[in-house]
Parts: structure tokens; C-alpha cells; sequence
């Protein structure tokens, strides 16, 4: 009993300065319908195309396919950097830096981009002497769990976008 009055009184604290979730259902339609309108364009490298499968997967949704009103540019790059130095000067630890400037447009050519953004993410591991598939292993790892970061950061501003767009059009 104790916990439901907890939780209603947090729901109510939420609810009284305007907090409502990003996917919660809107006049207009759900995030996700605006979302499943956006078509990726194509990332360059590796790295990119791990980030482009990551952003298709969570805009498409499981639903059929929809007319494809906004394009999506990302600009993506991996940086890394040795600290950690040791006496012989190798490197005991790689920091990983990972940043995405992007841009939706509208389908109609010569306008002006809708939203921009930028992403970032940082990701490391330790240097381990002579374990080169450790490193491999590792290197596929953080391209990996940066293309899952990066895509949800920028859904997230996505979905936002396109939630704050219905309330000033439904004003």
C-alpha cells in the first residue's frame, strides 16, 4: 500500500510539471509513424555501415514498410588514442572516441535541414602484450557498441523532434 502511494505521488509530481513519455501515443500519431518515414542514407566505412543497419533497425519498426518522407545524413568517425604509457613507451590502455554530426532533411530537394545534432560516445580497453585477437576481438566489440550508442542517442533526439513538432502544430 505504502509503495502505490509512492508511486502515485511521483506519477503525480511527473504529471503536474508536463513530464509525458517519448513514446507515449499523441494527437497526430505516435513518434514511430513520423520515425518509420526516415530513409538513412548511406555511411561510409565499416563503422558507418554498422551505425546505418543500427539507425534502419530502430526507425523501420516492425511495421510495413512507409513512404519514405525525411533523409537522414550522418557524418561518422572513430578516433582512438594511447594513454596509459609504460616505461618502454608502448601503451597500456586505447580510449576510443566516437562522434556523429547529423542532419534530417526533408524529401523535398533545396530546403533547409529540419534538425541537426551531434552524438558522441567514448568507449577503452586495456592493451594486453602480444594478444593480437584480444584486440581484434575488442576493436569489432566498440565499433559494435558504438553503432547501438550512437543510433539511440540520435533516435532519441528523432523522436523528440518530431514529438515537439505535433505540439506546436496542435497549438
Amino acid at each position: 500500500m505504502r509503495r502505490g502511494f509512492c508511486l502515485a505521488a511521483v506519477l503525480l509530481a511527473f504529471a503536474g510539471c508536463g513530464f509525458s513519455p517519448i513514446y507515449a501515443p499523441r494527437a497526430g500519431g505516435a513518434p514511430e509513424a513520423d520515425l518509420a518515414r526516415v530513409f538513412v542514407a548511406v555511411i561510409a566505412d565499416r563503422q558507418g555501415q554498422l551505425l546505418r543497419q543500427a539507425l534502419q533497425s530502430r526507425l523501420e519498426g516492425t511495421g510495413a514498410s512507409e513512404a519514405k518522407l525525411y533523409t537522414l545524413v550522418v557524418n561518422y568517425g572513430i578516433s582512438s588514442e594511447n594513454i596509459g604509457i609504460n616505461p618502454d613507451t608502448s601503451s597500456s590502455f586505447v580510449r576510443f572516441n566516437a562522434n556523429a554530426n547529423w542532419s534530417l532533411l526533408s524529401a523535398a530537394p533545396g530546403k533547409p535541414p529540419l534538425v541537426t545534432g551531434v552524438a558522441t560516445a567514448q568507449d577503452g580497453y586495456s592493451v594486453i602484450v602480444n594478444q593480437y585477437f584480444y584486440t581484434d576481438l575488442y576493436n569489432a566489440t566498440i565499433d559494435s557498441r558504438f553503432a547501438d550508442n550512437i543510433a539511440n542517442q540520435i533516435v532519441l533526439r528523432l523522436a523528440a523532434y518530431f514529438r515537439n513538432r505535433a505540439k506546436v502544430a496542435a497549438k
